[in-house]
């Protein structure tokens, strides 16, 4: 329980990584806020946190939409009169080349992935009085490993990469840790179906995918005292997953 009463925000938590986070942190003895754009589906998440024992509130709200960000960390502020801890996990890239998106397209994977991070770390600031205080952003494997197709959402969470080391710098005098984690190919929901996930094992040092599980202990890890000299960081999570030629072809 070494989270005992401490106040997480979790956004994007009503499934995959964000609900294993959310979870987990409440095992931990967090209060923990669900946050999703579906009531149905944070209710669901809540009510099952709170099964197991846990404390869990819900707020809701499209990230992606105005100041929306700021309002959800408000939001999570007023309902127990703190905040300790803000991961940062709600996103979604863009699908398709760049040449072909529409603006509508582009300008909503940045405003989610990239200016949500932005307002919603600000009110944190803003806000929160803890001598606990953590932010953890949930990147991407993509914003350092080039693929096809996801050009803009690559753009956003390495943005966001960037924006976290800076503001780590401008938080730590108040004792408030900024880093990211960067999942590899993890088994969730966006990837049910599809048979190209069990192409990745071979290309990992512990031979699987990633379970939501896996990314969540990394994130409690931060969240906690434990990692009190660890701020600016990105924290691959991928269980060593080959990224250089030299690597693949000796895989080859």
């Amino acid at each position: 329980m070494r989270l005992q009463d401490r106040v997480a925000l979790v956004t994007g938590s009503t499934q995959g990584i964000g609900r294993a986070i959310a979870r987990r942190l409440a095992a931990d003895g967090a209060h923990v806020v669900v946050h999703g754009r579906d009531a149905g589906k944070a209710e669901a998440v809540a009510a099952q946190i709170r099964s197991d024992g846990g404390s869990a509130q819900v707020v809701l709200g499209d990230l992606a939409d105005g100041d929306t960000a700021t309002a959800v960390v408000q939001q999570a502020f007023a309902a127990r009169g703190a905040l300790d801890i803000l991961v940062l996990n709600a996103g979604g890239g863009s699908s398709g080349l760049a040449q072909a998106l529409p603006v509508a397209t582009i300008d909503r994977v940045l405003a989610l992935n990239l200016r949500a991070t932005i307002l919603a770390s600000a009110e944190f600031a803003r806000l929160s009085e803890s001598a606990h205080g953590r932010i953890v952003f949930i990147s991407s494997g993509m914003a350092t490993h080039a693929a096809p197709g996801v050009s803009v959402g690559a753009a956003a969470k390495a943005g966001s990469e960037c924006f976290m080391r800076s503001l780590a710098q401008e938080l730590g005098e108040r004792g408030i840790t900024c880093n990211s984690v960067a999942p590899g190919c993890t088994r969730t929901e966006m990837i049910a179906g599809q048979t190209w996930p069990d192409q990745v094992p071979p290309w990992t040092a512990l031979r699987r995918l990633g379970e939501p599980e896996d990314i969540a202990d990394v994130v409690a890890f931060l969240a906690s005292d434990d990692a009190r000299w660890l701020t600016g960081l990105t924290i691959a999570a991928n269980g060593g997953l080959v990224t250089t030629a030299a690597n693949i072809l000796a895989r080859a």
